[in-house]
């Protein structure tokens, strides 16, 4: 127990000045108090690293949140037409998943043994109970749902929607909603890298799931409709 108790902080530099910001508008605004106090206090982690390990998972809600508004956001202005401001917002939502993705790299530098000392404290959570994420695969269909309306209503099939290219509202939209899944697809691609990396590939997870269970689940597409009508268009040639 010597050990691990050298590797748990000795206290937050920032903690002396914490009373002043959180009386400064900035502060009141970001409600910074709120934010910091979040984490597991320094005498209550099993290890320094479990830090690192709640600020990334939190910060990646946060910017799931955020995904999500823009996505909610992108089937308001689909379904009143306005495809061209849509594939703009998800632009914006293919960027948070974007962030997370990179920020899990972060988390390839904790070393296995370290990451063994602090996953008691995760009990038997695990990603996959991500409110973030089942939010975002929840709007997903509702995407889908409000881009296919508008291509009927147009009368346009996919394939040649996909030949019009991006002279077409309707192709930009769909490529903007391909782009979204395929950095959701590479954020969850990361994570599995790191979790080979971290317990290996017969590794279990939190929630007794086998890391080989969750390599499974990179084939999950949330528009594969969108996916096979192009890969079918190159095809075609």
């Amino acid at each position: 127990m010597e050990a691990l108790a050298q590797d748990k902080p000795s206290g937050c530099p920032m903690a002396a000045d914490a009373s002043a910001a959180a009386r400064s508008e900035y502060a009141s605004y970001m409600r910074t108090e709120e934010l910091l106090g979040l984490q597991r206090r320094d005498e209550e982690v099993l290890h320094r690293d479990e830090r690192l390990f709640q600020c990334v998972h939190q910060s990646t809600e946060l910017w799931l949140k955020q995904a999500g508004f823009e996505m909610a956001h992108a089937v308001w202005l689909i379904e009143a037409g306005r495809l061209s401001a849509a594939a703009q917002i998800l632009v914006r939502a293919s960027k948070c998943v974007d962030t997370i993705a990179q920020q899990l790299d972060i988390l390839a530098r904790m070393a296995s043994f370290d990451f063994g000392v602090l996953r008691p404290a995760l009990g038997q959570g695990s990603g996959l109970e991500s409110p973030g994420w089942r939010n975002l695969r929840a709007l997903a269909p509702r995407l889908l749902a409000a881009f296919t309306a508008q291509r009927e209503a147009r009368g346009v099939t996919l394939q040649d929607m996909f030949r019009a290219g991006p002279d077409s509202a309707l192709y930009v939209l769909a490529e903007a909603l391909l782009d979204l899944d395929a950095k959701v697809s590479t954020w969850r691609l990361q994570h599995l890298a790191i979790a080979v990396r971290t317990i290996g590939d017969g590794g279990i997870g939190t929630k007794g799931m086998p890391v080989q269970t969750l390599g499974g689940l990179l084939a999950h597409r949330l528009f594969a409709e969108l996916w096979s009508a192009r890969s079918a268009t190159a095809a075609a040639y």
